[in-house]
C-alpha cells in the first residue's frame, strides 16, 4: 500500500527550518517594501521637482511638458504600487505553504518574473527620465 502524500515531518529541526524560511520571507517582504516605497517616492519627487523648477524659472521653455512629467510620475507610483501588490501576494503564498503540515514549496517563479520585469521597466523609465531632464 503506497501513499501519495509525503510523510509528516515533526520535530525541532523541521520547525526551526520553517521558522528560518518564515524569517527569510519576512526579510524579502521588507526589501520589496523598501523598493516599492522608493519607486513611489521617486514618482512624487519627479512631480515636485518639475513644479519647483517651473515656479523658479517660469520664462524658460521646459524640456519636459507638464503632462509628460505627470505621466512619468504616475507611472513610477503605479509601478511601485504594483510591485508592492506582487510582493504581498508572493509573501502570502510563502506563509501559506509554511503553515501546511506537509510543507510543500510553492513555486512563485511567475511572480518573480513580473517583479523582475517591473524593476527593468522602472530602470528604463528612470534612464529615459534622466535623459530628458539633461
Amino acid at each position: 500500500m503506497t501513499s501519495d502524500r509525503p510523510p509528516k515531518l515533526f520535530g525541532t529541526t523541521n520547525e526551526l527550518a520553517k521558522e528560518r524560511n518564515r524569517a527569510a520571507a519576512e526579510r524579502t517582504m521588507n526589501a520589496w517594501l523598501g523598493q516599492s516605497l522608493t519607486l513611489i517616492g521617486f514618482g512624487v519627487a519627479i512631480d515636485q521637482i518639475y513644479q519647483g523648477v517651473r515656479q523658479q524659472f517660469p520664462d524658460i521653455d521646459p524640456l519636459l511638458r507638464e503632462t509628460l512629467a505627470h505621466t512619468i510620475s504616475l507611472a513610477f507610483i503605479a509601478l511601485g504600487t504594483m510591485l508592492l501588490g506582487l510582493a504581498l501576494i508572493q509573501h502570502r503564498l510563502e506563509v501559506k505553504s509554511l503553515e501546511r503540515e506537509d510543507y510543500v514549496l510553492q513555486s512563485v517563479s511567475r511572480l518573480n518574473h513580473f517583479v523582475v520585469i517591473g524593476v527593468i521597466l522602472s530602470g528604463v523609465l528612470g534612464l529615459v527620465t534622466i535623459t530628458l531632464f539633461l
